[in-house]
């Protein structure tokens, strides 16, 4: 690309940027380009950023989005526009696929239309989730989006396979965009396999998930036909805890999150069932599940 700019508008219209935001971005690209020390300073901030430092390179462009007079949220989303060349760049060093690139990348664009549905400006207020994309440590193969982590629990066995504390797992994440239906779970599932297969010598790879969409209580009063029941039986459920605040409202409400119960809306079945569960005073909390996969179908115990 012939210059930031550019590559930033191609980037926004890959990944289905509203043109709304497109707008606040490209004038704010602008902005920063045209300020020899605002442009200094973004681009210190960047490479920081991309070099895997975290400590300060908030606080800082923080610091910077208020003498330019833009939102937080805003300001770091703009982050991660910028560094995307430059990612795109360690993928293509590290032979990983383009499709993933942007199969990734499109996280932005869900993060986007979140803080805009939540707070009504165009950026993140998730800016910490991002360190583990721009590193490459997480993916998103088809649906869903995965990476390393630890087995937490002393011992665990399904089908005849054994994990032990410590031992290297697979932590899968359910971005918000859209359906998550059986067959795209699956297609996923055997895109995380052909993926990381090699690390496993071929075996089954164990798959965690630590979500709020795996709360135990969903089967006592969710629907049936919701998503989340199916997604909750791919799984051998191990914990789960409970909160005595919903903290992921936002992901069923949306803006209406900040209400009252008996305010909240019940425009979809989720939304109805989670209204009347809270109205009731029912508890809300996550769970933690595994499964192994071996490339074409689930292992159950």
């Amino acid at each position: 690309m012939e210059s930031k700019l550019d590559f930033i508008e191609y980037f926004m219209e890959k990944i289905e940027f509203p043109l709304k935001a497109q707008e606040v971005y490209t004038n704010l690209c602008r902005k920063i380009e045209h300020v020899a020390g605002h442009r200094e300073k973004f681009k210190e901030l960047a490479e920081r950023f991309m070099s895997g430092e975290t400590d300060g390179v908030y606080e800082e462009l923080d610091t910077l989005a208020e003498t330019m007079n833009v939102h937080s949220y805003t300001m770091s989303m703009m982050l991660l526009l910028w560094c995307g060349e430059e990612l795109l760049a360690k993928y293509k060093e590290e032979e990983v696929s383009e499709k993933i690139y942007w199969d990734s990348m499109c996280d932005l664009n869900y993060k986007l239309l979140e803080c805009y549905e939540v707070y009504g400006i165009w950026g993140t207020f998730v800016r910490t989730w991002y360190p583990g994309f721009y590193q490459m440590t997480r993916f998103a193969l088809g649906r869903l989006q995965y990476e390393y982590t630890d087995f937490k629990l002393d011992e665990f066995e399904v089908a005849g396979n054994i994990l032990k504390k410590g031992d290297k797992v697979i932590n899968m994440h359910i971005p918000s965009s859209g359906s998550f239906s059986k067959d795209k779970r699956m297609d996923s599932y055997k895109r995380a396999f052909e993926f990381y297969k090699d690390d496993f010598g071929g075996k089954p790879i164990p798959m965690v998930c630590h979500s709020w969409l795996l709360y135990p209580e969903h089967r006592k009063f969710l629907p049936e036909h919701l998503n989340i029941r199916s997604f909750m039986e791919d799984f051998t459920y191990i914990e789960g805890e409970t909160e005595d605040k919903f903290e992921n409202d936002w992901r069923v409400f949306g803006k209406d999150c900040f209400k009252a119960p008996n305010e909240l809306p019940q425009k979809t079945s989720l939304q109805k069932a989670y209204a009347e569960h809270l109205i009731a005073g029912g508890k809300t909390g996550s769970g933690y599940g595994m499964f192994f996969f071996d490339g074409e179908k689930i292992l159950q115990p």
